[in-house]
């Protein structure tokens, strides 16, 4: 039986916007350095997945962390000396709402635990800018919301669902989790030993597939 539910949020619920690419390259222009959007959008996962796989916590161990963990990311991508301050403007812009969009099915999703009684939490390879942007971004309100840098592991480790479960006061296993990356929350719940509901981040969550699993 499903206790409760736990969502993941970049990929899932929300999506940078209008894009990774235009807005480093529109914030590196106010600094001088200027960048195709395009390149940049293509040079990111590549630079992203670097910088990930060799850290020690992958997005931070803690709030400090996670601001130099993305310091790395920036630079990597730009491949290039970087202006002073950029690392840390773009780090800043994304805590915004501006910079980012409601995935389709997230409202709906939501309103469809809701009906079912569960409560629902949010499990996040993020940090803690992720609590004031749910809000601003009108995806409100959640049980608890974790965030990796906040319990110093992220997923695929299963540690931050078991800190969800925790608070929430269900068993790991009676948790259904909806995620994008197969890698992380494929495997935290592999890990965890419960459910996984994949979501594609294009076109979000899949509602009867959603109403399926809850049944």
């Amino acid at each position: 039986m499903i206790a409760a539910v736990t969502v993941d949020a970049a990929g899932t619920l929300i999506a940078p916007h209008p894009g990774v690419g235009v807005v480093y390259a529109e914030v590196a222009a106010a600094h001088g350095l200027v960048a195709d959007a395009g390149a940049v959008e293509v040079a990111f996962p590549a630079a992203f997945a670097a910088v990930r796989d060799g850290w020690g916590v992958p997005y931070g161990r803690d709030e400090a962390d996670a601001r130099r963990f993305w310091a790395g990311v920036v630079t990597r991508t730009f491949a290039c000396p970087l202006p002073d301050g950029l690392a840390d403007q773009l780090y800043d812009t994304f805590a915004g709402p501006a910079r980012w969009r409601v995935l389709p099915g997230a409202f709906a999703a939501l309103r469809l635990i809701a009906t079912r009684g569960l409560p629902c939490a949010v499990v996040s390879n993020f940090d803690g800018r992720l609590h004031g942007l749910l809000p601003a971004l009108g995806i409100e309100p959640f049980a608890t919301v974790v965030v990796s840098s906040e319990v110093g592991a992220a997923k695929p480790d299963p540690a931050p669902l078991y800190e969800a479960a925790r608070r929430l006061g269900v068993p790991p296993a009676s948790i259904l989790h909806l995620g994008d990356s197969r890698r992380e929350d494929g495997g935290m719940c592999a890990a965890a030993g419960c459910a996984w509901l994949a979501v594609d981040s294009l076109t979000g969550i899949d509602l009867a597939r959603l109403a399926e699993a809850l049944a």
